[in-house]
């Protein structure tokens, strides 16, 4: 699935929708329409669509946007977690208004979807709420019978009939690696190990550490990856602030990279830019 910076853009544009959405009265029976919980159902950033695909993979991550409308008047749009309120006023049965810190968005509802828009930005809603996620399919107490082995209680690494490593209880093992792919002066990149997360997605620990005095975000550059030659996207998003470091994931969906031991010869590029302005502060080829 294709996801790199596009989704940061997205992403930033839906908090910048959040701080740019005055208001006109409404009759009673048209707000009634728009009382209620609202889910994301399309995204358009200057043009390009975000797929269906890409926002059903945003509510598995939970990195799910809703709009909750109430009949006092008041909104909050959550975006990952992350809450902003304001009011809303109604034009009419299609039209209404909403706003935040005295700035303002035009909305539309049609045909039972709420359209906001502003600057080349579009996010649509349906009525509706997000499932939570009971997590990733359970393991038992049980340890797996085949093809792993225990030595008083510690878990020993052993292959499968596919050659990749696992560990007892059916995990891929952890991969060691310990690379430095970038120090200067506006930040250090280095790859902790490989292995695969709880969705059994393989990827890279990546540590990052911002050594500017202004918040920055590290993506996979989209288009940039490559896995033994063939063209893959991975996931990686992370915004570190001044002086700080974090450990994100870089994943590549087990559909194209089946396994830990399938990620060789992985080249690319991961980009660090300002999380303010979105200028590009450098480029750090990812070769393993």
């Amino acid at each position: 699935m294709s996801i790199g910076k596009k989704w940061v853009a997205m992403l930033a544009s839906v908090f910048a929708l959040c701080l740019v959405l005055a208001g006109c009265g409404g009759g009673a029976d048209a707000a009634k329409n728009y009382v209620g919980d609202w889910k994301l159902s399309g995204m358009e950033e200057n043009g390009e669509v975000t797929s269906a695909d890409d926002l059903k993979l945003m509510e598995d991550l939970g990195m799910a946007i809703t709009l909750s409308v109430k009949e006092d008047k008041t909104f909050s749009l959550n975006v990952m977690g992350d809450e902003t309120s304001g009011t809303w006023e109604t034009k009419s049965a299609s039209e209404a208004t909403f706003t935040v810190d005295g700035q303002s968005v035009p909305a539309t509802l049609a045909d039972g979807v709420l359209t906001l828009e502003s600057d080349g930005t579009k996010m649509q809603f349906e009525k509706g709420t997000v499932a939570v996620s009971s997590g990733g399919a359970g393991s038992s107490g049980a340890a797996a019978t085949s093809g792993s082995a225990t030595t008083g209680g510690t878990e020993t690494p052993t292959s499968t009939d596919n050659g990749t490593t696992v560990v007892d209880g059916g995990e891929e093992a952890v991969v060691p690696i310990g690379l430095t792919i970038a120090d200067d002066d506006i930040c250090t990149i280095e790859i902790v190990d490989k292995k695969a997360d709880w969705a059994g997605d393989p990827g890279y620990t990546v540590k990052i550490t911002n050594k500017s005095d202004k918040a920055v975000s590290a993506v996979s550059k989209y288009g940039t990856f490559s896995v033994d030659g063939k063209m893959v996207d991975p996931v990686l998003v992370e915004t570190i602030q001044p002086g700080k470091y974090v450990e994100g994931f870089m994943w590549f969906s087990d559909d194209d990279v089946a396994s830990v031991d399938a990620l060789v010869n992985v080249e690319g590029t991961i980009e660090v830019y300002d999380d303010e302005t979105f200028d590009t502060l450098g480029e750090y080829p990812f070769a393993m």
